[in-house]
């Protein structure tokens, strides 16, 4: 294994989630450039020359993030959850006409399903010392609330 890779399961989600943030920055910055100019939808690989630095950082974070891939579908199964990460890299960038479709190939239901399962893997994977966790299930009912995981993901 390299040296960048993560060995524990909190050191991958985090990884995970700022290839993830870096993924979606990319995807919007070509489209962001995709938007400049009237264009025509173009079904070949062809990338035009303007857009040349965005399709190969798209395409570089895009390999980057299809590298961890296998990884977070595993953590997901063991975790119970639902794998979201799949669907980011099934996009079709340049497939309409900006005067066609305004919206992003990456939709808001799911970013917001991206960002709750990160939240949810982070929060699993905390590594809790053990008589604080003793103390929040006897406290809590041995389940903390969605607020409190977001609260503790941020912080």
């Amino acid at each position: 294994m390299g040296s960048d890779v993560p060995t524990s399961d909190r050191e991958f989600v985090s990884k995970l989630r700022s290839t993830v943030d870096a993924y979606l920055g990319a995807v919007d910055r070509w489209e962001a450039a995709y938007q400049r100019y009237y264009r025509v939808p173009d079904c070949s690989a062809r990338v035009s020359a303007d857009m040349e630095a965005e399709q190969r950082e798209y395409n570089e974070r895009r390999r980057e993030l299809e590298a961890l891939l296998p990884r977070a579908r595993r953590l997901c199964l063991k975790q119970d959850l639902r794998d979201p990460f799949g669907g980011l890299i099934r996009v079709s960038l340049g497939r309409f006409a900006p005067q066609e479709r305004t919206d992003s190939a990456i939709g808001r239901g799911e970013r917001l399903a991206v960002s709750a399962c990160l939240i949810e893997l982070h929060a699993a994977c905390a590594e809790w010392p053990a008589e604080a966790l003793r103390e929040g299930k006897e406290a809590k009912g041995g389940r903390r609330s969605l607020v409190d995981r977001v609260l503790d993901y941020f912080y």
